[in-house]
């Protein structure tokens, strides 16, 4: 007997046919939910590399452009006022109450709860004391843009909307599948370049051209995309790719995938923090594990107590004027102390005599690690380690 997981996956693969996707018969919807990952993909057959997986037209694409909300008069104007992913989340609030929805079959298979901090209760949020989740889960701000920004919208549309339905926590459910599930597209332009996960623009660094440049390559925005987000990910077992074309969009493998074996996108090179807040899961092992130091941890542990206030603060601001002061930093897997750490060791533990030279050249001191400098390089890390309550430091 056809269980509901099942029907629901033969709808939504229908749904997919049906309005103008492509789907290789060398793929299926694969059943995960032994292993805590719900839907996957699964190759039914052997791939090669650069066999094209499945394509998507960019009318099945969900988006603040797409949803039927738009349509709706006076709804056109809020929703492009609104910033950030708030127009998404309205849309995806609508959609997913609205029985005739033309993307029901897509809800239908999206999950309805979540593992992530978000969702979880205070005890639980207590196991987390010491890392770096705690203070970037933002449910408080993100409960104050509803009330700011979504409510509103609903409590003035009520042929729309029902307050009793479109709640907050409905708006916690779509921000929660926009994190782990959107990706954002560049609106058919640059064809045939990779369309971006969400996460990945967390990694594209900032240029004074920004603006400059995205009016050259086109509006971008963030998009729910069937089928694309039913992929599921593993660190270091990526092996195929999405690709946009201005009409539609195509998924294709990048190595050759064996009969049976699950067919994996990536959401970039993420430390276990961020997968846990983001997807509700962590990798084990993940090379790409992280530490972070607070910024301001750093200044205290290095600085002298009995030092001059006026002469610390210009060592600080030697510091930020070169560049190595930072509101954190991290220690990646590998180990290495940053050479911002030693410098910064350096400066703030230097004699008034020392630094006058180093200001008067506008030099920084090089990253040696000196004996000198390795006792508050311990203590800071021991400080950090501090941090975990279920960790005891000992000190040799």
């Amino acid at each position: 007997m056809t269980d509901l997981f099942e029907k629901t996956s033969e709808i939504f693969w229908k749904w997919l046919e049906s309005n103008g996707a492509t789907l290789s018969e060398n793929i299926e919807i694969g059943d995960y939910r032994s292993e805590g990952a719900g839907r996957g993909i699964t190759a039914k057959n052997d791939i090669k590399e650069g066999e094209i997986l499945f394509s998507l037209p960019r009318s099945l694409l969900l988006s603040p452009l797409t949803s039927r909300l738009r349509q709706e008069p006076g709804i056109g104007d809020k929703l492009d006022n609104l910033e950030g992913w708030l127009p998404l989340i309205l849309c995806m609030m609508y959609e997913s109450q609205k029985p005739d929805s033309f993307w029901k079959p897509y809800f239908d298979i999206l999950p309805k709860t979540f593992s992530t901090p978000m969702f979880w209760g205070d005890d639980d949020i207590k196991g987390l004391e010491g890392t770096d989740i705690v203070g970037k889960i933002g449910k408080s701000d993100a409960e104050a843009m509803f009330e700011s920004n979504i409510l509103p919208i609903i409590k003035s549309n009520p042929i729309l909307f029902d307050e009793n339905i479109h709640t907050v926590e409905l708006f916690h459910i779509c921000g929660s599948l926009i994190m782990a599930y959107s990706f954002t597209d560049e609106v058919a332009t640059n064809a045939n370049k990779p369309i971006k996960n969400k996460e990945d623009e967390d990694e594209d660094e900032d240029d004074e051209d920004e603006d400059e440049d995205e009016d050259e390559e086109g509006a971008e925005l963030i998009a729910m995309v069937p089928l694309a987000d039913t992929l599921n990910h593993k660190t270091g077992f990526n092996n195929a790719r999405l690709f946009h074309e201005p009409e539609f969009l195509e998924m294709k493998a990048f190595k050759d995938i064996r009969k049976g074996e699950q067919i994996y996108n990536t959401y970039g090179d993420l430390c276990n923090a961020d997968l846990l807040r983001k997807y509700g899961f962590v990798d084990e092992p993940n090379e790409f594990d992280i530490v972070e130091i607070n910024g301001a941890d750093v200044v205290s542990t290095f600085s002298n107590p009995e030092e001059n206030e006026e002469v610390t603060g210009r060592k600080l601001e030697f510091l930020m004027e070169e560049g190595v002061l930072d509101d954190c930093f991290v220690l990646e897997n590998d180990h290495e102390i940053p050479e911002a750490l030693i410098i910064i060791a350096h400066v703030l533990k230097a004699p008034v005599a020392e630094f006058d030279k180093m200001e008067a050249k506008q030099k920084l001191p090089k990253a040696k690690q000196t004996p000198e400098i390795m006792r508050p390089l311990m203590e800071l890390f021991e400080r950090r380690l501090a941090k975990y309550p279920c960790l005891k430091v000992n000190k040799t």
